[in-house]
């Protein structure tokens, strides 16, 4: 691992052009050297303030809910991503899901925090997230996400494991009186992870 690579790499994520998205908002990403645990969620949302520049912002719902699950955890180092870095808009300027072709765009920046960043779990929040990502690096196109959320692991070779989850949102909106459940299952993913980290900032 090199720090010039992870400098180069976030100075990729912020002058990237690929899609015409880019117009609407500069890409939202962390910079981190290392990480134990990513949480890997859609896309961008607008920001409000420079508290908001960071991918699932604790100043959002589903932002917060990942910082407490974090909370407990204080061994771990943490990243939070989107699968794509910029923010979809209407032509009315409303925020929409990104097409399948601004993900395929921004599947490559994903490809590189991870390699660099050498997480050993990976959070795919919700079903597009997982369903494209799945597909995409582990070639894996059928996976559930259970009630219960007892989650299925899939480790690719190089041993991350990536985690489809329910994304935090839907829980908040629908599932509110399981909250607990929910972060109680993920904490026990997280801390039955041995390698234990401490990130530094670029």
């Amino acid at each position: 691992f090199k720090m010039n690579s992870s400098v180069e790499m976030f100075r990729s994520i912020s002058s990237c052009s690929s899609c015409n998205i880019r117009k609407n908002q500069d890409p939202l990403y962390m910079t981190l050297r290392k990480a134990d645990v990513f949480w890997i969620g859609l896309s961008a949302v607008k920001c409000q303030s420079s508290d908001d520049r960071v991918p699932l912002s604790e100043t959002t719902k589903s932002g917060n809910l990942i910082n407490r699950i974090e909370k407990e955890a204080p061994t771990h180092s943490f990243y939070r991503t989107n699968l794509v870095k910029c923010l979809p808009l209407t032509e009315e300027e409303k925020i929409r899901y990104p097409n399948g072709m601004e993900k395929k765009n921004c599947i490559s920046h994903i490809r590189q925090e991870i390699q660099l960043l050498q997480p050993k779990l990976v959070f795919l929040l919700g079903k597009m997230v997982a369903t494209f990502v799945l597909k995409d690096m582990m070639d894996i196109t059928s996976y559930s996400l259970e009630e219960d959320f007892a989650y299925s692991i899939f480790e690719n070779r190089k041993g991350i494991k990536f985690i489809p989850i329910h994304h935090p949102s839907y829980i908040l909106i629908y599932k509110r009186k399981k909250e607990d459940l929910y972060q109680k299952e993920i904490l026990k993913i997280i801390t039955q992870t041995s390698v234990s980290l401490t990130a530094n900032k670029v």
